[in-house]
């Protein structure tokens, strides 16, 4: 005899060593068709997956079960995902289940299933934890391509609804292998940026494959991790990925996106309208009240003693006259203050005002027009500035490009 004599346990135990150690037995997915399957007390799931040549007893437990929208029956083809190990006790091997789905699933979709469920498990989708987007940004930061019309769009609607806000372009490519890595490292980048309220990711639509990119894990916590609120903006309004999960609002498109994050100069008009109404109804409904109080004590006045009657009329009228004066004090303050606040930023878009703040109008010296762009610009042409008291004559001595925030390169 020259083997070695060892114990049951002492093999058990080596060879469940040997197996959690391997790599693929550790992150294994497997089909087959269910079989024996039973909830325990505890409320776990044990069943056996079979085929014409072999078969592997499965254990899911109580807490991945709760979140599994598809629970398996016998008979079903099944695609489960865990990891081999040995229960000890029965020297039995067996999968451990914390993914499973109907068979005729594609590996890709299966994986993000997978994804979804341990992301999940871990609270990055609790709506408890997204954040409300501030009112009125004054820095909106935007990751997408810069050569799409996606940048394009969401600066029109920006521009469109609310002037007043400036805009920072994180570039990054927005589909392929290092586009994961583009978009963290923008996303970095704009939250160096200490003025940045809210960040909008978007790209237009495509297939899985185009917008794997929005699926990957490590894109997805960075998403998480960021210190101002993030709208996500992918694809089509039939489009669906993880990072719709993770940020704080998901927004069908990138130009619904845009909408999502800004004010609208018509809804700021509208508001003033409705605050200048409720504030002539409230003063025209406390009048009226307090008339039909002097009337009241007046016809009260003309039926008792009045002397005695005097005195209270004139005690409640004083008591009416202190009491209209503080309701009237109290909701012209309240509504006041809300008028301020629209009429204030309605003025800021005023031409004087923003001239008054050191801002200026340019315009081409021949034609007039104004100028929004440096495009057919040269060294050289002359050019008319319109200041808050006058007008400038000037020549253009060079025209330099806008700097934007660069991604690092890879």
């Amino acid at each position: 005899m020259t083997g070695r004599v060892v114990s049951v346990g002492l093999l058990t135990r080596y060879l469940k060593e040997l197996i959690d150690r391997d790599d693929i037995l550790g992150d294994i997915w497997v089909e087959g068709e269910a079989s024996n399957v039973h909830v325990s007390q505890a409320g776990h799931i044990y069943f056996t997956l079979l085929d014409v040549e072999s078969q592997i007893k499965c254990a899911l437990f109580r807490k991945p079960a709760l979140r599994k929208l598809y629970l398996p029956r016998i008979g079903d083809r099944i695609t489960s995902h865990g990891r081999v190990g040995i229960y000890e006790r029965d020297g039995t091997y067996q999968l451990y289940v914390d993914v499973i789905q109907a068979s005729g699933t594609g590996i890709v979709a299966l994986e993000r299933e997978r994804l979804r469920q341990q992301l999940a498990a871990e609270g990055l989708f609790e709506p408890s934890r997204k954040r409300l987007l501030p009112v009125a940004p004054a820095v909106i930061g935007v990751v997408t391509s810069k050569n799409g019309s996606v940048w394009h769009d969401i600066l029109t609607v920006l521009r469109r609804r609310y002037p007043l806000t400036h805009v920072i372009l994180a570039p990054s490519p927005v589909q392929g292998d290092h586009a994961p890595e583009a978009l963290i490292a923008a996303l970095s980048a704009l939250q160096e940026d200490l003025k940045v309220e809210v960040i909008i990711v978007a790209r237009g639509g495509g297939s899985d494959e185009e917008l794997a990119a929005f699926n990957d894990e490590r894109l997805l916590r960075a998403v998480f991790a960021c210190r101002v609120p993030v709208i996500s903006g992918i694809g089509h309004e039939t489009d669906r990925t993880l990072i719709d999960e993770v940020a704080d609002v998901r927004a069908a498109t990138p130009t619904a996106a845009a909408e999502l994050c800004t004010p609208s100069l018509r809804e700021l008009q509208t508001g003033v309208n409705a605050l200048r109404n409720r504030l002539q109804n409230a003063y025209s409904g406390l009048l009226a009240a307090r008339l039909g109080d002097h009337i009241s004590l007046s016809t009260r006045l003309a039926h008792g003693t009045p002397a005695k009657a005097l005195v209270v009329f004139r005690a409640r009228r004083e008591r009416s006259t202190i009491r209209l004066f503080q309701v009237r004090w109290h909701h012209t303050s309240v509504l006041q203050a809300r008028l301020n606040t629209h009429v204030g930023l309605l003025n800021a878009f005023r031409p004087r005002s923003v001239l008054s703040r050191g801002y200026s109008v340019l315009s081409n010296s021949i034609s007039d027009a104004p100028l929004t762009s440096i495009d057919r610009m040269a060294a050289g042409d002359r050019i008319t500035a319109q200041l808050l008291d006058g007008t400038l004559g000037m020549r253009i001595e060079s025209v330099l490009p806008h700097l934007t925030v660069q991604t690092p390169k890879l």
